[in-house]
Protein backbone atom coordinates (compact mmCIF):
# COMPACT_ATOMS: atom_id res chain seq x y z
CA UNK A 1 0.00 0.00 0.00
CA UNK A 2 1.31 3.44 -0.88
CA UNK A 3 1.68 5.79 2.07
CA UNK A 4 1.86 9.60 1.76
CA UNK A 5 5.05 11.54 2.75
CA UNK A 6 5.43 12.72 6.03
CA UNK A 7 -4.18 39.18 -2.18
CA UNK A 8 -1.77 40.39 -4.52
CA UNK A 9 -2.58 40.78 -8.24
CA UNK A 10 0.70 39.90 -9.95
CA UNK A 11 1.00 37.73 -13.01
CA UNK A 12 4.45 36.79 -14.15
CA UNK A 13 6.42 34.57 -16.42
CA UNK A 14 8.14 32.42 -13.84
CA UNK A 15 11.34 31.01 -15.29
CA UNK A 16 11.98 29.00 -12.20
CA UNK A 17 15.54 28.02 -12.81
CA UNK A 18 16.02 31.52 -11.48
CA UNK A 19 14.28 30.19 -8.39
CA UNK A 20 16.36 27.06 -7.84
CA UNK A 21 19.05 27.08 -10.48
CA UNK A 22 19.69 23.97 -12.53
CA UNK A 23 22.95 22.16 -11.97
CA UNK A 24 26.17 23.28 -13.61
CA UNK A 25 25.65 20.65 -16.29
CA UNK A 26 22.33 22.29 -17.12
CA UNK A 27 22.83 26.08 -17.12
CA UNK A 28 20.00 28.17 -15.67
CA UNK A 29 18.17 31.10 -17.25
CA UNK A 30 18.80 34.54 -15.82
CA UNK A 31 16.90 35.77 -12.81
CA UNK A 32 15.33 38.85 -14.41
CA UNK A 33 12.39 37.07 -16.03
CA UNK A 34 9.96 39.34 -17.83
CA UNK A 35 6.41 39.98 -16.69
CA UNK A 36 3.21 39.32 -18.61
CA UNK A 37 -0.51 38.93 -17.97
CA UNK A 38 -1.21 36.79 -21.01
CA UNK A 39 -0.95 33.19 -22.09
CA UNK A 40 -1.13 32.45 -25.79
CA UNK A 41 -4.54 30.83 -26.44
CA UNK A 42 -4.72 27.09 -26.98
CA UNK A 43 -4.62 26.59 -30.75
CA UNK A 44 -6.97 23.63 -31.01
CA UNK A 45 -9.90 25.34 -29.31
CA UNK A 46 -9.85 28.59 -31.27
CA UNK A 47 -12.23 28.42 -33.01
CA UNK A 48 -14.21 25.37 -31.87
CA UNK A 49 -14.54 24.04 -35.43
CA UNK A 50 -10.88 23.07 -35.28
CA UNK A 51 -9.67 25.32 -38.11
CA UNK A 52 -6.06 26.55 -37.94
CA UNK A 53 -4.95 30.18 -38.34
CA UNK A 54 -3.22 30.73 -41.68
CA UNK A 55 -0.26 32.44 -40.03
CA UNK A 56 0.44 29.67 -37.51
CA UNK A 57 4.04 29.18 -38.65
CA UNK A 58 4.74 32.91 -38.32
CA UNK A 59 3.17 32.93 -34.86
CA UNK A 60 5.37 30.05 -33.76
CA UNK A 61 8.47 31.87 -34.98
CA UNK A 62 7.39 34.97 -33.06
CA UNK A 63 6.85 32.88 -29.93
CA UNK A 64 10.38 31.50 -30.16
CA UNK A 65 11.83 34.99 -30.62
CA UNK A 66 9.79 36.26 -27.67
CA UNK A 67 11.13 33.44 -25.52
CA UNK A 68 14.70 34.43 -26.36
CA UNK A 69 13.92 37.99 -25.32
CA UNK A 70 12.47 36.74 -22.04
CA UNK A 71 15.39 34.54 -21.10
CA UNK A 72 18.07 37.16 -21.94
CA UNK A 73 20.75 34.46 -21.89
CA UNK A 74 22.57 32.28 -24.37
CA UNK A 75 22.58 29.10 -22.30
CA UNK A 76 18.85 28.58 -22.86
CA UNK A 77 19.09 27.34 -26.39
CA UNK A 78 16.67 26.94 -29.27
CA UNK A 79 17.16 24.74 -32.31
CA UNK A 80 20.29 22.59 -32.11
CA UNK A 81 20.28 21.76 -28.39
CA UNK A 82 22.70 19.16 -27.02
CA UNK A 83 21.08 16.40 -25.00
CA UNK A 84 21.12 17.26 -21.32
CA UNK A 85 21.17 21.03 -21.87
CA UNK A 86 18.46 23.48 -20.92
CA UNK A 87 16.72 24.49 -24.11
CA UNK A 88 14.11 23.71 -26.74
CA UNK A 89 15.30 21.73 -29.75
CA UNK A 90 13.87 21.92 -33.25
CA UNK A 91 12.16 18.59 -32.55
CA UNK A 92 9.65 20.45 -30.39
CA UNK A 93 8.63 22.73 -33.26
CA UNK A 94 8.27 19.72 -35.52
CA UNK A 95 6.08 18.02 -32.96
CA UNK A 96 3.90 21.08 -32.30
CA UNK A 97 3.28 21.39 -36.05
CA UNK A 98 2.22 17.74 -36.26
CA UNK A 99 0.09 18.04 -33.11
CA UNK A 100 -1.70 21.09 -34.50
CA UNK A 101 -2.78 19.03 -37.49
CA UNK A 102 -4.15 16.17 -35.38
CA UNK A 103 -4.77 15.95 -31.65
CA UNK A 104 -7.43 14.74 -29.22
CA UNK A 105 -8.98 18.18 -28.93
CA UNK A 106 -9.80 18.34 -32.63
CA UNK A 107 -10.68 14.65 -32.84
CA UNK A 108 -13.09 14.83 -29.91
CA UNK A 109 -14.72 17.87 -31.48
CA UNK A 110 -15.08 16.10 -34.83
CA UNK A 111 -16.61 13.12 -33.01
CA UNK A 112 -19.28 15.42 -31.57
CA UNK A 113 -18.36 14.99 -27.91
CA UNK A 114 -20.40 17.55 -25.98
CA UNK A 115 -18.28 19.49 -23.52
CA UNK A 116 -19.81 20.12 -20.12
CA UNK A 117 -21.34 23.57 -19.78
CA UNK A 118 -21.07 24.40 -23.50
CA UNK A 119 -24.66 24.06 -24.67
CA UNK A 120 -25.41 26.55 -27.44
CA UNK A 121 -21.96 28.15 -27.60
CA UNK A 122 -19.51 28.18 -30.50
CA UNK A 123 -16.31 29.14 -28.67
CA UNK A 124 -14.82 27.29 -25.73
CA UNK A 125 -14.26 30.57 -23.88
CA UNK A 126 -18.04 30.98 -23.61
CA UNK A 127 -18.55 27.66 -21.82
CA UNK A 128 -19.37 27.42 -18.09
CA UNK A 129 -20.81 30.94 -18.15
CA UNK A 130 -23.49 29.98 -15.62
CA UNK A 131 -20.96 28.53 -13.14
CA UNK A 132 -20.33 31.01 -10.30
CA UNK A 133 -16.99 32.77 -10.09
CA UNK A 134 -14.73 32.31 -7.10
CA UNK A 135 -15.60 34.73 -4.34
CA UNK A 136 -19.35 34.62 -4.97
CA UNK A 137 -20.16 31.32 -3.24
CA UNK A 138 -20.20 30.91 0.54
CA UNK A 139 -17.21 28.87 1.67
CA UNK A 140 -15.40 28.92 -1.68
CA UNK A 141 -11.77 29.99 -2.18
CA UNK A 142 -12.49 33.73 -2.28
CA UNK A 143 -12.05 36.39 -4.93
CA UNK A 144 -8.98 37.87 -6.63
CA UNK A 145 -6.97 34.69 -7.06
CA UNK A 146 -6.61 34.81 -10.84
CA UNK A 147 -3.20 36.05 -12.00
CA UNK A 148 -4.29 36.43 -15.64
CA UNK A 149 -6.02 39.60 -16.81
CA UNK A 150 -9.49 38.76 -18.05
CA UNK A 151 -9.37 35.12 -16.94
CA UNK A 152 -12.05 33.59 -14.75
CA UNK A 153 -11.88 31.09 -11.91
CA UNK A 154 -15.23 29.30 -11.68
CA UNK A 155 -16.26 27.11 -8.75
CA UNK A 156 -17.45 23.77 -10.11
CA UNK A 157 -18.18 22.42 -6.63
CA UNK A 158 -17.02 22.57 -3.02
CA UNK A 159 -16.93 19.63 -0.62
CA UNK A 160 -16.13 19.14 3.05
CA UNK A 161 -15.03 15.56 2.31
CA UNK A 162 -11.26 15.57 2.03
CA UNK A 163 -9.39 13.64 -0.65
CA UNK A 164 -5.98 12.06 -1.05
CA UNK A 165 -3.58 12.55 -3.93
CA UNK A 166 -4.63 13.96 -7.24
CA UNK A 167 -7.77 15.09 -9.06
CA UNK A 168 -8.47 14.36 -12.73
CA UNK A 169 -11.49 14.79 -15.04
CA UNK A 170 -12.98 13.17 -18.11
CA UNK A 171 -12.20 14.65 -21.52
CA UNK A 172 -15.65 16.25 -21.72
CA UNK A 173 -15.23 17.79 -18.27
CA UNK A 174 -18.37 16.16 -16.86
CA UNK A 175 -16.80 13.69 -14.42
CA UNK A 176 -14.17 14.69 -11.87
CA UNK A 177 -12.29 11.96 -10.02
CA UNK A 178 -11.25 13.38 -6.64
CA UNK A 179 -9.80 10.74 -4.37
CA UNK A 180 -12.30 7.88 -4.29
CA UNK A 181 -15.26 10.02 -5.34
CA UNK A 182 -16.26 10.78 -8.93
CA UNK A 183 -18.29 13.97 -9.08
CA UNK A 184 -20.89 14.06 -11.86
CA UNK A 185 -21.35 17.75 -12.69
CA UNK A 186 -24.52 17.09 -14.69
CA UNK A 187 -26.31 15.36 -11.80
CA UNK A 188 -24.37 17.28 -9.12
CA UNK A 189 -23.68 14.14 -7.10
CA UNK A 190 -20.62 12.23 -6.03
CA UNK A 191 -20.37 8.64 -7.22
CA UNK A 192 -18.50 6.33 -4.87
CA UNK A 193 -15.59 4.49 -6.51
CA UNK A 194 -16.02 1.37 -4.37
CA UNK A 195 -12.78 -0.52 -3.81
CA UNK A 196 -10.57 2.26 -5.19
CA UNK A 197 -7.92 4.02 -3.13
CA UNK A 198 -6.32 6.77 -5.27
CA UNK A 199 -5.04 7.94 -8.67
CA UNK A 200 -8.15 8.48 -10.82
CA UNK A 201 -7.33 8.92 -14.52
CA UNK A 202 -9.40 9.19 -17.71
CA UNK A 203 -8.69 8.20 -21.30
CA UNK A 204 -8.54 11.18 -23.70
CA UNK A 205 -11.19 9.76 -26.04
CA UNK A 206 -13.83 9.86 -23.25
CA UNK A 207 -14.26 6.08 -23.34
CA UNK A 208 -12.93 4.98 -19.97
CA UNK A 209 -11.10 5.63 -16.73
CA UNK A 210 -8.72 3.94 -14.32
CA UNK A 211 -8.18 3.68 -10.56
CA UNK A 212 -5.54 2.23 -8.28
CA UNK A 213 -4.57 -0.14 -6.81
CA UNK A 214 -4.44 -2.87 -9.38
CA UNK A 215 -4.62 -0.64 -12.46
CA UNK A 216 -8.39 -1.12 -12.68
CA UNK A 217 -9.60 -0.20 -16.20
CA UNK A 218 -13.26 0.82 -16.38
CA UNK A 219 -15.58 1.75 -19.26
CA UNK A 220 -17.03 5.25 -19.06
CA UNK A 221 -20.45 3.71 -19.59
CA UNK A 222 -20.30 2.61 -15.94
CA UNK A 223 -20.79 6.28 -15.05
CA UNK A 224 -23.36 7.16 -17.71
CA UNK A 225 -25.67 4.13 -17.68
CA UNK A 226 -28.63 4.66 -15.38
CA UNK A 227 -28.26 6.88 -12.34
CA UNK A 228 -25.36 5.31 -10.42
CA UNK A 229 -24.38 6.46 -6.96
CA UNK A 230 -21.61 3.88 -6.68
CA UNK A 231 -19.43 1.99 -9.15
CA UNK A 232 -17.66 -1.22 -8.14
CA UNK A 233 -14.04 -0.69 -9.15
CA UNK A 234 -13.16 -4.11 -7.72
CA UNK A 235 -15.03 -7.26 -6.72
CA UNK A 236 -17.79 -9.41 -8.13
CA UNK A 237 -19.88 -7.63 -10.71
CA UNK A 238 -17.32 -4.91 -11.35
CA UNK A 239 -17.22 -3.67 -14.96
CA UNK A 240 -13.53 -2.91 -14.46
CA UNK A 241 -10.63 -5.17 -15.40
CA UNK A 242 -7.32 -5.42 -13.58
CA UNK A 243 -3.91 -4.79 -15.09
CA UNK A 244 -0.29 -4.43 -14.12
CA UNK A 245 -0.41 -0.67 -14.67
CA UNK A 246 1.20 0.75 -11.55
CA UNK A 247 0.78 3.82 -9.37
CA UNK A 248 0.86 7.35 -10.76
CA UNK A 249 -0.62 6.21 -14.04
CA UNK A 250 -1.40 8.59 -16.90
CA UNK A 251 -3.41 7.51 -19.91
CA UNK A 252 -3.19 7.97 -23.67
CA UNK A 253 -4.92 6.72 -26.79
CA UNK A 254 -3.48 6.49 -30.29
CA UNK A 255 -5.05 9.04 -32.63
CA UNK A 256 -5.47 6.42 -35.32
CA UNK A 257 -7.45 4.16 -33.01
CA UNK A 258 -6.73 0.76 -31.53
CA UNK A 259 -3.94 1.23 -29.02
CA UNK A 260 -4.34 2.54 -25.49
CA UNK A 261 -1.26 3.37 -23.44
CA UNK A 262 -0.35 4.24 -19.87
CA UNK A 263 2.77 5.45 -18.14
CA UNK A 264 3.24 4.53 -14.51
CA UNK A 265 6.12 5.81 -12.45
CA UNK A 266 8.30 3.40 -10.57
CA UNK A 267 10.25 6.51 -9.59
CA UNK A 268 7.91 9.22 -8.36
CA UNK A 269 7.25 11.81 -5.68
CA UNK A 270 4.05 10.92 -3.85
CA UNK A 271 2.40 14.33 -3.88
CA UNK A 272 -0.45 14.87 -1.42
CA UNK A 273 0.36 18.38 -0.21
CA UNK A 274 -1.82 20.93 1.49
CA UNK A 275 -3.15 18.74 4.30
CA UNK A 276 -0.35 20.23 6.40
CA UNK A 277 1.91 23.18 5.65
CA UNK A 278 3.84 22.23 2.51
CA UNK A 279 6.60 24.70 1.67
CA UNK A 280 8.54 22.83 -1.03
CA UNK A 281 8.00 20.13 -3.65
CA UNK A 282 7.32 16.78 -1.99
CA UNK A 283 9.99 14.15 -1.43
CA UNK A 284 10.66 11.28 -3.85
CA UNK A 285 9.55 7.77 -2.99
CA UNK A 286 13.03 6.52 -3.94
CA UNK A 287 16.24 7.93 -5.37
CA UNK A 288 16.08 9.13 -8.97
CA UNK A 289 19.43 7.78 -10.07
CA UNK A 290 21.01 6.26 -13.17
CA UNK A 291 18.73 3.22 -12.96
CA UNK A 292 15.44 5.17 -12.74
CA UNK A 293 12.75 4.03 -15.14
CA UNK A 294 9.13 4.39 -16.16
CA UNK A 295 6.77 1.59 -17.18
CA UNK A 296 4.82 1.89 -20.44
CA UNK A 297 1.75 -0.33 -20.66
CA UNK A 298 -0.39 -1.33 -23.63
CA UNK A 299 -4.13 -1.91 -23.36
CA UNK A 300 -6.98 -2.63 -25.75
CA UNK A 301 -10.59 -1.51 -25.86
CA UNK A 302 -12.83 -4.57 -26.18
CA UNK A 303 -15.95 -2.52 -26.86
CA UNK A 304 -17.45 -3.29 -23.47
CA UNK A 305 -14.34 -2.55 -21.43
CA UNK A 306 -10.57 -2.77 -21.52
CA UNK A 307 -8.04 -5.56 -21.46
CA UNK A 308 -4.39 -5.40 -20.50
CA UNK A 309 -1.88 -6.52 -23.15
CA UNK A 310 1.71 -5.96 -22.00
CA UNK A 311 4.20 -3.60 -20.34
CA UNK A 312 7.72 -2.46 -21.07
CA UNK A 313 10.20 -0.66 -18.82
CA UNK A 314 11.86 2.47 -20.20
CA UNK A 315 15.08 3.92 -18.81
CA UNK A 316 14.81 7.52 -17.55
CA UNK A 317 18.11 8.23 -15.76
CA UNK A 318 17.82 10.77 -12.93
CA UNK A 319 14.18 11.33 -13.84
CA UNK A 320 10.77 10.47 -12.40
CA UNK A 321 7.07 11.38 -12.40
CA UNK A 322 6.72 10.44 -16.07
CA UNK A 323 3.51 11.63 -17.76
CA UNK A 324 2.41 10.52 -21.23
CA UNK A 325 0.64 13.00 -23.52
CA UNK A 326 -2.99 12.32 -24.62
CA UNK A 327 -1.90 10.96 -28.02
CA UNK A 328 1.04 9.01 -26.60
CA UNK A 329 3.48 10.80 -28.90
CA UNK A 330 5.48 12.56 -26.20
CA UNK A 331 6.24 12.16 -22.51
CA UNK A 332 7.41 14.61 -19.85
CA UNK A 333 9.46 13.78 -16.78
CA UNK A 334 10.98 15.70 -13.88
CA UNK A 335 14.75 15.53 -13.48
CA UNK A 336 17.25 15.94 -10.66
CA UNK A 337 20.94 16.70 -10.45
CA UNK A 338 23.61 14.36 -9.09
CA UNK A 339 22.78 15.50 -5.56
CA UNK A 340 19.11 14.63 -6.03
CA UNK A 341 17.82 18.22 -6.14
CA UNK A 342 14.86 18.90 -8.42
CA UNK A 343 15.94 20.74 -11.57
CA UNK A 344 12.98 20.92 -13.92
CA UNK A 345 11.29 18.98 -16.72
CA UNK A 346 12.46 16.89 -19.67
CA UNK A 347 10.29 16.49 -22.78
CA UNK A 348 10.78 13.25 -24.73
CA UNK A 349 9.51 12.05 -28.06
CA UNK A 350 7.95 8.66 -27.39
CA UNK A 351 7.94 6.07 -30.16
CA UNK A 352 6.00 3.04 -28.99
CA UNK A 353 4.92 0.18 -31.23
CA UNK A 354 4.01 -3.43 -30.71
CA UNK A 355 3.69 -6.73 -32.48
CA UNK A 356 1.03 -8.55 -30.53
CA UNK A 357 2.17 -8.37 -26.92
CA UNK A 358 5.77 -7.51 -27.81
CA UNK A 359 6.14 -3.81 -27.02
CA UNK A 360 9.00 -1.80 -28.55
CA UNK A 361 9.81 1.65 -27.16
CA UNK A 362 12.37 4.32 -27.94
CA UNK A 363 12.63 7.80 -26.44
CA UNK A 364 14.35 10.90 -27.79
CA UNK A 365 15.04 13.94 -25.65
CA UNK A 366 13.44 17.04 -27.20
CA UNK A 367 13.80 19.76 -24.56
CA UNK A 368 14.72 20.59 -20.96
CA UNK A 369 12.91 23.27 -19.00
CA UNK A 370 14.31 24.63 -15.75
CA UNK A 371 10.96 25.30 -14.05
CA UNK A 372 10.32 23.97 -10.57
CA UNK A 373 6.99 22.24 -10.06
CA UNK A 374 5.12 18.96 -9.77
CA UNK A 375 2.31 16.89 -11.32
CA UNK A 376 2.54 18.07 -14.95
CA UNK A 377 -0.44 17.50 -17.23
CA UNK A 378 -0.68 18.05 -21.00
CA UNK A 379 -3.29 20.11 -22.80
CA UNK A 380 -5.22 18.12 -25.39
CA UNK A 381 -3.52 19.98 -28.25
CA UNK A 382 -0.20 19.00 -26.57
CA UNK A 383 1.31 22.49 -26.79
CA UNK A 384 1.08 23.22 -23.06
CA UNK A 385 1.75 21.57 -19.73
CA UNK A 386 0.09 22.69 -16.49
CA UNK A 387 1.65 22.06 -13.09
CA UNK A 388 1.56 23.26 -9.49
CA UNK A 389 4.44 24.65 -7.45
CA UNK A 390 4.68 24.87 -3.66
CA UNK A 391 5.92 28.13 -2.18
CA UNK A 392 7.12 29.33 1.19
CA UNK A 393 10.45 27.61 1.77
CA UNK A 394 13.52 25.96 0.35
CA UNK A 395 15.75 27.17 -2.44
CA UNK A 396 12.85 28.77 -4.33
CA UNK A 397 11.61 30.99 -1.49
CA UNK A 398 13.27 34.27 -2.52
CA UNK A 399 12.22 34.00 -6.17
CA UNK A 400 8.69 32.95 -5.21
CA UNK A 401 8.42 35.99 -2.94
CA UNK A 402 9.73 38.24 -5.71
CA UNK A 403 7.26 36.72 -8.18
CA UNK A 404 4.40 37.69 -5.86
CA UNK A 405 5.64 41.27 -5.58
CA UNK A 406 7.69 41.05 -2.37
CA UNK A 407 11.35 41.99 -2.01
CA UNK A 408 12.41 38.48 -0.94
CA UNK A 409 11.38 35.77 1.51
CA UNK A 410 12.32 37.96 4.48
CA UNK A 411 9.76 40.57 3.46
CA UNK A 412 7.14 40.78 6.28
CA UNK A 413 4.37 40.54 3.70
CA UNK A 414 5.63 37.11 2.69
CA UNK A 415 5.86 35.91 6.29
CA UNK A 416 2.62 33.91 6.38
CA UNK A 417 3.77 31.96 3.32
CA UNK A 418 6.90 30.82 5.15
CA UNK A 419 4.81 29.19 7.89
CA UNK A 420 1.53 28.26 6.17
CA UNK A 421 2.83 27.63 2.67
CA UNK A 422 0.74 27.69 -0.50
CA UNK A 423 0.82 26.44 -4.06
CA UNK A 424 0.01 28.09 -7.37
CA UNK A 425 -0.85 26.83 -10.83
CA UNK A 426 1.40 27.50 -13.81
CA UNK A 427 1.19 26.79 -17.54
CA UNK A 428 4.35 26.01 -19.51
CA UNK A 429 4.45 26.63 -23.27
CA UNK A 430 6.52 23.72 -24.56
CA UNK A 431 7.49 25.59 -27.73
CA UNK A 432 8.83 28.77 -26.12
CA UNK A 433 9.83 27.52 -22.69
CA UNK A 434 7.81 30.33 -21.11
CA UNK A 435 5.95 29.51 -17.90
CA UNK A 436 3.05 31.69 -16.77
CA UNK A 437 1.50 31.81 -13.31
CA UNK A 438 -2.29 31.32 -13.43
CA UNK A 439 -3.23 31.77 -9.76
CA UNK A 440 -2.28 33.95 -6.80
CA UNK A 441 -3.26 31.90 -3.79
CA UNK A 442 -3.25 33.21 -0.22
CA UNK A 443 -1.11 31.67 2.53
CA UNK A 444 -2.58 28.31 3.48
CA UNK A 445 -4.37 27.88 0.14
CA UNK A 446 -3.13 25.09 -2.10
CA UNK A 447 -4.05 25.10 -5.79
CA UNK A 448 -3.13 21.57 -6.90
CA UNK A 449 -3.28 18.93 -9.64
CA UNK A 450 -4.14 21.08 -12.69
CA UNK A 451 -5.33 19.20 -15.74
CA UNK A 452 -7.08 20.08 -18.98
CA UNK A 453 -10.28 18.97 -20.52
CA UNK A 454 -10.56 18.55 -24.27
CA UNK A 455 -11.51 22.15 -25.18
CA UNK A 456 -8.73 23.96 -23.30
CA UNK A 457 -10.50 24.67 -20.00
CA UNK A 458 -8.33 23.72 -17.05
CA UNK A 459 -9.57 22.23 -13.76
CA UNK A 460 -7.67 22.15 -10.48
CA UNK A 461 -8.25 21.39 -6.81
CA UNK A 462 -7.89 23.88 -3.95
CA UNK A 463 -7.23 22.66 -0.41
CA UNK A 464 -7.44 25.07 2.52
CA UNK A 465 -5.04 24.47 5.38
CA UNK A 466 -6.68 23.55 8.67
CA UNK A 467 -10.00 22.50 7.10
CA UNK A 468 -11.37 19.57 5.13
CA UNK A 469 -12.91 21.95 2.61
CA UNK A 470 -11.86 21.34 -0.99
CA UNK A 471 -13.04 23.17 -4.10
CA UNK A 472 -12.67 22.18 -7.74
CA UNK A 473 -12.06 25.24 -9.89
CA UNK A 474 -12.25 25.78 -13.64
CA UNK A 475 -9.93 28.29 -15.36
CA UNK A 476 -10.15 29.70 -18.87
CA UNK A 477 -6.54 30.94 -18.74
CA UNK A 478 -5.69 29.45 -22.15
CA UNK A 479 -8.82 30.80 -23.78
CA UNK A 480 -9.07 34.45 -22.73
CA UNK A 481 -7.01 35.82 -25.62
CA UNK A 482 -8.91 34.21 -28.47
Amino acid sequence: MRLPPTSIQAASLLILSSVAACSSDNPAPATDAATSTDIAPVDSSVPMDGSTPADAATADASDAARARDVFHVTDVQFGDVPTGSIGVSSLVGDFITAARASNWSTQNRSRGIMMHGCNGVTNAADCLADVPEAGTVDGDIGADHSAIDGAHLRVLFTSTAGSAYWTRSSADGRFIGRGTKIHDLVRDIEINAAGAMYDPAFFPDNNGFMYQPGGRMCPQSALTTGMPTSVAITGTGSPCAGSSVGLYEHLAAALGGGDYWATSAGTAAWDDGGHAATLTETARNEAWNSTAQVTLSLMANTGSGFSFVASRSVSTPFQGDAVISPSGRVMITRFVDDAGAYQGYVLHRLDATHTGAAVMVTTTEMARYAQQGAKPSFSYDERYVAYHHYIGGGATADADAHDLGFTDSSDPGFGDYTTRGASNIYVLDLLTGISTRVTTMAPGQYALYPHFRSDGWMYFLVRTLGTRTESVIASDALLVNQ
